[in-house]
């Protein structure tokens, strides 16, 4: 038999089968410094594996010999494997690729391994079935970012986007060496590779050259890492914001004999939050002045509203009877506008005043808040023979009196808007927040929430209007139908938020509705 035809040689107490002599197998596979292995393509059965993967994997040749490949490696990663197999055919360069697997050993522990693949070819035949497998273990103390060749080359490119650049510093002798992204960061010419210490620095902002300098040189007497951000001029003249940080390397008597560490250009990031918190200041002060404003308005609109009242009042007992009918129409209008007026305005009032000052928050319990409020109500209960069933309520850290003003409105909302000929039946219940519903509300999972339940069986409306509702004078009835402000919900809803909770509405037209407030335990 020609001994370039398939045959079966014993290399080192293992069959190898192949088209290939064992001195091949020895050369190619039992040398170099990583884990080697031959394996058969059609099935990943081991052909062949060096020392170093029998001393990792546990298991001597003779065990090794015909067992598959995938049994060191998890189920849902076996595809892969073969896609790997199948990409060598297909692409010449696959073999120049890896891609990250944990492999498993003997006692089951599973290490990550940098997996290297190619056919395997000699000068004496050529045999695509047979793989060899250079296994690179994965020493990182963190786990890489990445899985493969290719998402390597993407994390590669996401960091060169983001002016991502690395360097170490030599302190003794002061040369300091960049990555290509630090000499795109600084605008350097990439051929300038005498670097110091003092070359860098000439680049720093005159305004932080002293911070820097005071930073370094305490990270260096006390053998600390940097953590610094600093401003630099480039050497086109851009000024620049870089972030960086930087690890100490050691000697053995604890002596900093480098730096190693990173550097990044956060310009455009710095700029974007400076933009925001400016905003949300900008934001704050206008919510301050219309709150000032809403609150001196209604305050100044008290007195003349007053005397329109009480004139309108006096001329109603001294020539209301002397009136005709059109005039006495005139007059009643008169004060029910008056009325009205008064109503926003007290609303206006205490809309302006939640939250105007700092209020400590104490322990409430909001079954006493409760009753108070059904006390309150007592005559509206009685008028229209209400029914109102309620649970137990947790206790929570609230505003007592906002706690109070939030339930008045609810209540006093569900009670007026009821329909004509049926009896009002209102429940009102509570439950704790389960995690699902913390996420989908975005609320912090750390936090402990109540989500209390106020339904009622009155006229609805439709839930395209469920946000409209809470606004400021926002009415989907009219006065005559449904006497009111118009800022009772808006109440409710900036109570809530300054309490760090959540209100939302939810109905159908004349099926009632469900108003689900949701509120942290503690603040």
């Amino acid at each position: 038999m020609n001994d370039n035809v398939a045959q079966v040689a014993n290399v080192g107490g293992n069959e190898v089968y192949g088209a290939m002599s064992p001195s091949f197998y020895e050369q190619v596979a039992m040398g170099g410094p990583c884990l080697s292995v031959v394996v058969d393509g059609k099935d990943s059965r081991v052909v062949f594996a060096n020392i170093l993967f029998q001393r990792y994997t546990g298991y001597s040749a003779d065990e090794l010999k015909g067992k598959l490949f995938s049994d060191f490696l998890d189920t849902y990663e076996l595809e892969r494997l073969q896609h790997q197999f199948t990409d060598l055919q297909d692409n010449a360069f696959a073999c120049y690729s890896f891609v990250i697997y944990r492999v498993r050993n003997k006692d089951g522990e599973q290490h990550p391994f940098y997996l290297y693949a190619s056919p395997m070819t000699s000068l004496e035949a050529t045999n695509k079935e047979m793989f060899r497998l250079l296994l690179l273990p994965d020493n990182f103390k963190w786990g890489m970012p990445f899985s493969s060749h290719e998402t390597k080359e993407l994390f590669l490119e996401h960091l060169d986007s983001e002016a991502f650049g690395t360097f170490e510093w030599i302190i003794d002798v002061d040369k300091v060496f960049w990555s290509e992204g630090v000499y795109r960061i600084y605008e350097v010419d990439i051929s300038k590779k005498e670097i110091t210490q003092l070359f860098a620095r000439e680049f720093m902002h005159p305004d932080d050259i002293l911070k820097f300098s005071d930073i370094t040189k305490d990270a260096i007497e006390q053998s600390k890492d940097l953590n610094i951000e600093y401003r630099i001029i480039t050497a086109r003249g851009n000024t620049k914001i870089i972030h960086s940080i930087a690890r100490s390397i050691k000697d053995k008597n604890g002596i900093p004999i480098k730096f190693v560490g990173s550097i990044k250009d956060v310009t455009r990031q710095r700029h974007i939050e400076n933009s925001l918190t400016n905003m949300v200041e900008e934001l704050k002060r206008s919510n301050r002045e219309l709150e000032e404003f809403a609150y001196a308005a209604s305050h100044d609109m008290q007195e003349p509203l007053r005397k329109i009242t009480t004139f309108s009042d006096r001329l109603s007992e001294k020539y209301g009877s002397q009136l005709e009918e059109e005039g006495a129409m005139y007059l009643n209008r008169m004060v029910a506008s008056a009325e009205n007026m008064r109503l926003l305005i007290n609303g206006l009032l205490e809309f302006s005043k939640i939250a105007k000052t700092p209020t400590p928050y104490e322990l409430v319990n909001l079954n006493v808040v409760l009753q108070q409020v059904l006390t309150e109500l007592e005559l509206k209960i009685e008028e229209t023979n209400s029914q109102i069933v309620f649970g137990p309520l947790p206790s929570i850290f609230a505003v007592p009196s906002q706690m109070k003003q939030l339930f008045l409105n609810l209540l006093g909302n569900a009670i007026k808007f009821h329909k004509q000929g049926e009896i009002p039946q209102i429940g009102i219940s509570s439950v704790q927040l389960l995690e699902n519903e913390l996420i989908e509300l975005g609320l912090s999972r750390r936090k402990s929430y109540h989500k209390i339940l106020v339904s009622d069986n009155g006229i609805g409306f439709e839930q395209e209007y469920a946000d409209r509702i809470f606004q400021v004078f926002q009415r989907l009835h009219g006065k005559s139908e449904y006497p009111g402000s118009g800022i009772g919900l808006a109440i409710c809803k900036k109570i809530t938020e300054y309490h760090g909770g959540v209100i939302y509405a939810q109905s159908r037209a004349s099926d009632g509705a469900t108003f689900v407030l949701i509120l942290p335990e503690a603040q």
